[in-house]
């Protein structure tokens, strides 16, 4: 095959992943040679035929978690005039809405035919069992929704330390407000907004008075960056002269008095 050939295959390989975990074995299934093979995760996955292997792939469609591929490694390790073999590995990790965890690497092999200008498929090996896989899964979701409540309790009990704060608003509504879902208080005039995960609530409160409530609560949590914001620590994703990113890709700026103790402050 050519460079371009090889290229479309590598990017067929993928989408055929990508699609799967998306709950779209039509794509895959239309790629397929009749006389595919498919090996699959798990010991008994070993399907010669593209009838046979269509049956098995739309039985399982509806039973996969949404999941996430990502940190793809794949590359062309032999070829030939109408013949090319794709091999690589990507991350895969359950979407937050899944309702169970998992995160696992997954290897990958493809064989792929050219005929007429056409790809086909001949081969399919998922080189590594799903970790925990149980007999009769297609997909570790005992140990993924067990990790899911295992997760869920140790937040509750991170939540239950933490605790709330209770901020009076403009119109005098009062919010009751985990801390945890706190990503930063930005000083504005003599109030506060506080920049919550899914909305900001704008508090009859200083920054200043904000931040002795919640030193209170938690003094290594959360950090004054700069004179009008003050971070929680958990959200924060990079830091540089003189500029905190938070979750987002929010930029905010850090004071050149407080950079070293703040970097200090993030490796601890």
């Amino acid at each position: 095959m050519d460079k371009e050939s090889i290229n479309q295959c590598l990017a067929l390989s993928q989408e055929v992943m990508i699609r799967h975990f998306r709950g779209d074995s039509e794509f895959a299934i239309e790629l397929m040679h009749k006389n595919c093979i498919w090996i699959g995760s798990c010991a008994s996955e070993f399907y010669q035929g593209k009838k046979d292997i269509a049956v098995v792939l739309r039985k399982i469609e509806g039973t996969l978690p949404p999941v996430e591929l990502y940190a793809f490694e794949y590359m062309c390790v032999s070829h030939d005039v109408h013949d090319c073999t794709i091999t690589g590995r990507h991350l895969g990790q359950t979407r937050l809405d899944a309702g169970e965890i998992y995160r696992d690497m997954q290897r990958v092999t493809f064989v792929w035919k050219k005929i007429k200008d056409k790809f086909f498929i001949m081969h399919i090996h998922v080189s590594n069992p799903m970790n925990n896989v149980q007999e009769d899964e297609n997909f570790p979701h005992r140990v993924g929704k067990y990790t899911k409540e295992y997760l869920n309790m140790l937040v509750s009990k991170v939540v239950e330390k933490n605790g709330f704060i209770t901020v009076k608003d403009q119109q005098s509504r009062f919010h009751i407000i985990p801390i945890n879902d706190i990503l930063y208080f930005e000083a504005f005039n003599m109030n506060c907004i506080i920049h919550l995960k899914n909305e900001d609530v704008l508090g009859r409160i200083t920054l200043l008075d904000v931040e002795k409530m919640i030193s209170e609560r938690n003094e290594k949590m959360f950090k004054r960056v700069h004179k009008s914001y003050l971070v929680n620590k958990y959200y924060a994703q990079s830091l540089k002269r003189y500029e905190l990113t938070v979750s987002g890709g929010i930029k905010l700026p850090v004071s050149q008095a407080r950079y070293n103790e703040i970097r200090e402050w993030l490796h601890q």
